[in-house]
């Protein structure tokens, strides 16, 4: 793979892992190179106060921050997810020095608010990044105002996933939605939608299936990229109906109502869902919560939401359950995917049983 560097200022710190990084890089056969043409990643060594946002020209390029911080207290985790997202990065890494160990630590904040460190390794933080630098999106959506009539103004479907969604807020389990517009310029905030697709951030979803025959045979409504799921109002907005997936392209199939709002995006995991309503139809609904519950299988890499790559791993963890259709299971440092026959026997099976805190693995 190809990647730049680019460097904001001098934190000596930083720059000694940042150096140690590039080496182990190369040693790994990756080649570095000027300008950003053709690269795979960025390494953006950037001011922790005032971070300089990576304007990526594709969201296949990966971006990696790293900013130094001396102190490790209460504060670093919001210091630090909020230079994630102004520095527009799939991820961050903290250097904090340690007098424990007589090497520095390294904090990894991702975007899914992930947060763990270890002691600086370079070939340990080269593992961690080589997935996500390698990772394959698949978060577009192709629209056609073919929405049915009689589901314009939604359907029981619908109405349960928004009140599921209120139930989520009342666990305790669905974080505020982070204010982007306080943090961000509009210039900013163009790139991000020009990008991903993302006008907000608000972490899980819900989905569940509804049969529209004249759409397909595998539709269903899921809930819309950065809203509020405690506030599910607007079909087409706040819940879209998705009615096939384009594996080839990465994009969901999204059928909408006459005039729907362009900005619209179906959540990023709408391709893990297809893929595991295409592969169990017994599998009626599917939440998404950054939480946690004690004895699931769990996936090994942190991969980036919306990829093909945390899709797949997700099916073949689903496949090494006792029952797919009706269990949960763990994405590394990150959160549960949960399957069930519907929404109402989901909650029901989970109530009580939800960790908010999610556990964190080096």
């Amino acid at each position: 793979m190809k990647f730049s560097v680019i460097t904001d200022g001098f934190a000596a710190l930083r720059d000694m892992v940042a150096d140690a990084l590039v080496a182990t890089c190369l040693a790994h056969g990756n080649e570095m190179v000027a300008g950003t043409r053709g690269i795979n990643f960025a390494l953006n060594l950037t001011d922790g106060a005032s971070p300089r946002p990576f304007r990526r020209k594709s969201q296949s390029v990966f971006v990696f921050s790293l900013i130094q911080d001396e102190h490790p207290d209460d504060g670093l985790k919001s210091r630090c997810y909020t230079a994630l997202i102004q520095s527009l990065s799939n991820l961050l890494l903290c250097v904090v020095p340690s007098g424990r160990t007589g090497r520095p630590d390294v904090y990894f904040t991702t975007p899914e608010a992930g947060f763990y460190h270890i002691p600086f390794d370079p070939e340990a933080v080269f593992e961690r990044l080589l997935p996500i630098a390698s990772a394959r999106f698949a978060t577009e959506n192709v629209f056609t105002e073919d929405l049915p009539e009689r589901l314009q103004e939604g359907s029981p479907v619908v109405r349960q996933i928004a009140m599921h969604g209120k139930e989520l807020e009342a666990m305790g389990v669905l974080p505020t939605p982070f204010p982007l517009r306080e943090v961000l310029s509009p210039v900013a905030l163009r790139h991000l939608y020009k990008i991903y697709g993302i006008t907000g951030a608000s972490y899980g979803n819900l989905s569940a299936r509804e049969s529209v025959p004249e759409l397909g045979g595998c539709t269903f409504w899921m809930t819309g990229r950065g809203v509020d799921k405690s506030d599910i109002r607007r079909v087409g907005k706040d819940v879209l109906l998705v009615s096939g997936f384009d594996d080839e392209r990465g994009a969901a199939l999204v059928s909408q109502p006459h005039g729907a709002d362009p900005a619209a995006r179906v959540s990023v995991d709408a391709v893990e869902h297809s893929m595991i309503y295409r592969s169990y139809p017994a599998v009626g609904a599917i939440v998404h919560v950054h939480a946690w519950m004690e004895g699931v299988l769990c996936t090994r890499q942190n991969y980036p939401c919306g990829t093909r790559d945390l899709a797949l791993e997700v099916l073949d963890l689903l496949a090494r359950t006792s029952d797919p259709c009706r269990t949960a299971v763990g994405l590394k440092n990150h959160g549960l995917t949960i399957t069930g026959s519907d929404l109402g026997e989901i909650f029901d099976r989970i109530g009580g049983r939800l960790l908010t805190e999610v556990t964190m693995f080096a």
